[in-house]
Formats: structure tokens, sequence, C-alpha cells
């Protein structure tokens, strides 16, 4: 006589669908980045446009009216808008002249790039 056991079937597809979902986590994190998780999270969490990835000019926005956010910003900050290149927008101050790059990072974000880190963008 065969003694089937049908909770441990079900016990065991449990546990392998949780370390499914550990792994896919651990991967989506080891991906992105914990630093960068954080600041999404700051993004979706505050009324901050724009945040400061790290010290070399690169901050973090929300895929949303990309061109306009930038030029309000460094509008604000005293530099006037020049032109733009493909991804590449000209602004001056004086007689200084500088260029921020924007990349997209992935579907909802992008990265604003200010060459030489001339000037904070971050809120």
């Amino acid at each position: 006589m065969i003694l089937r056991r049908p909770w441990k079937v079900a016990v065991f597809g449990i546990i392998g669908v949780v370390v499914l979902i550990v792994i896919f986590a651990a991967a989506f994190i080891n991906n992105i980045g914990f630093h960068n998780i954080k600041l999404m999270y700051t993004l979706g969490t505050t009324d901050k446009q724009i945040v400061l990835m790290d010290e070399k000019g690169n901050y973090l926005a929300e895929d949303r009216s990309i061109g306009l956010l930038l030029q309000e910003r460094m509008s604000s900050k005293g530099w006037t808008y020049v032109r733009q290149e493909g991804a590449n927008f000209f602004f001056e101050k004086g007689n200084e002249s500088t260029i921020v790059t924007v990349q997209q990072w992935n579907h909802n974000y992008v990265i604003y790039h200010v060459k030489d880190n001339v000037v904070n963008i971050a809120d």
C-alpha cells in the first residue's frame, strides 16, 4: 500500500516559490543597487523631483517632462537654456557654460549628468 502525503508536496511547493522570490529580489537589488533603490523610494514617497546619486554630477529623476524640469531647475539656479542637441542640453551663466546630458536609466527614471558638477540641481 502506497501512502500519499499531499501536504509534503504543498510545503515543498511553497518553499520553492519563496526561494524563487528571494532569488529574483536579490537579482533585482544586485542589478540596480541598494543605494539606487533608496533613491527611487525617495522620489516615489516625497515631493522631491531630482535627487543626487553621487558626487560626480549624476542626478536621478522620474521620467516626466525631462527637458522642461531640467530647464526650470537650471533657470532657478541662474543658468540660461541655450539649445538642445540630442540628449545634451546646453546652458550658460555669465561667461560660463555647461552641458547636462540626459540618459534614460529604465522605463521610469532618467539620469541627469551635469558636466564637471558645476551646479547642484537636486531638491
